[in-house]
């Protein structure tokens, strides 16, 4: 899949109050809305499993000078590991890594456990793709092919975003955003984000899956001409831009480790 530099074009920014509640322990089968959903995809990291995943491409990334390393992205202490550092050229890299074609999936309940750790100059993200963004002859509405940003956790700012990106990356790009603001002692902690996408849109849930903890909700009608309706690969990265702030290298390097990631699909009795 190649892989293409995102354009941020938002059409609407709506700022919520963040509350965090307890955390949820892992499942083999979860039940969201009276829609029960069973495990199709695991990942705990004591190892980096080449068949699964594939470091992204070592290209510059966005409008901070800064490349995706392969050397940025590995597991240790059970772990996946996102480093972000500066090189001996004075080059800021980062790491990224996607899904092979051992995993695609359409819809789904989309769970990960991370501790992100605060600097200035980067941002931290969980994504899903389709191959269709690179396709500019595209122009349904997200139903034939999206960008759906799980999160964006931007430390200078303190914004943590989710977003939906459709029509393509050229002229037609279409976007929504919405965006939480997190205080510094967010950094502190691990934290879990449940992810929900069917049918009639995407859903965020932050620390828990009750309906205390929906963080963001997004109609696909309302938020992208229609719910992507294709597969997705999965994508945990980090990079560099001018949404980020300036590279400070006296925080560098720093890092998102990732306990684990688990991806649900609507369980057929």
């Amino acid at each position: 899949m190649r892989l293409i530099k995102r354009l941020v074009s938002v059409n609407l920014i709506i700022l919520f109050a963040l509350v965090s509640v307890g955390c949820s322990a892992k499942e083999s089968k979860v039940t969201m809305g009276g829609t029960e959903y069973v495990l199709s995809f695991e990942d705990n990291f004591d190892t980096f499993n080449e068949a699964m995943w594939a470091r992204c491409p070592e290209q510059e990334q966005q409008d901070g000078g800064g490349r995706w390393n392969d050397s940025c992205s590995y597991t240790e202490d059970g772990n996946l590991v996102i480093n972000c550092a500066v090189d001996g050229q004075g080059t800021p890299i980062s790491g990224a890594i996607r899904s092979t074609g051992e995993y695609e999936q359409t819809f789904g309940l989309y769970h990960i456990r991370f501790k992100a750790e605060k600097a200035d100059g980067l941002w931290y993200a969980f994504w899903l793709l389709t191959d269709q963004m690179s396709d500019e002859t595209v122009g349904k509405g997200a139903t034939d092919g999206a960008e759906l940003d799980i999160m964006e956790l931007v430390p200078h700012t303190g914004e943590l975003c989710m977003s939906v990106h459709w029509d393509g990356y050229g002229y037609g790009l279409k976007s929504y955003c919405e965006v939480a603001h997190v205080g510094d002692d967010f950094y502190d902690d691990y934290h879990e984000l449940w992810y929900l996408w069917d049918e009639t849109g995407y859903r965020l849930y932050l620390d828990g899956t009750d309906e205390g903890c929906l963080l963001f909700d997004f109609p696909g009608d309302e938020r992208g001409d229609g719910t992507c309706a294709v597969p997705c690969d999965l994508i945990i990265s980090a990079e560099y831009g001018t949404w980020g702030g300036d590279v400070n290298d006296a925080e560098l390097p720093a890092r998102m480790l990732v306990d684990y990631v688990q991806v649900y699909k609507k369980y057929n009795k």
